[in-house]
């Protein structure tokens, strides 16, 4: 049985990967693995760790879901000094089929604090 340390998949507070149910907010660990893939991508914007939100954002990226866009958005905003993951956000919108959410979404990002990450929406407006 691995003991490693790992995440609750609610809250994100750290446990042991055997645990059935987070001591932290009372998650049911099981019930929330059994979550919609799409689901748990959108979830794993809010995760801490920068490694796991961009490649929630890469997967997302590359479902191209009008409605998950405004959700991008405000992960970069979330995390306004991340400024890679601002850059990839922008790299995924620009790549999305022409559309309503895709061009609200970059010219939201056209404020975002991070310069860079304005100037790239700018470009792909």
């Amino acid at each position: 049985m691995n003991r490693q340390p790992g995440f609750c998949l609610a809250c994100f507070a750290k446990l042991d990967t055997a645990a059935q149910v987070c001591p932290v907010c009372g998650a049911s660990q099981e019930g929330l693995s059994a979550r919609d893939y799409r689901d748990k991508l959108l979830h794993a914007l809010h995760h801490p760790l920068a490694e796991v939100r961009m490649r929630a954002i890469i997967a997302l990226g590359w479902r191209a879901e009008p409605d998950t866009a405004q959700e991008l958005v405000a992960c970069a905003f979330r995390h306004p000094t991340d400024v890679v993951a601002g850059l990839e956000i922008v790299a995924r919108l620009r790549d999305w089929p022409q559309g309503t959410s895709r061009t609200e979404a970059l010219r939201a990002l056209n404020r975002h604090p991070a310069r860079l990450v304005r100037k790239a929406a700018e470009r792909s407006s």
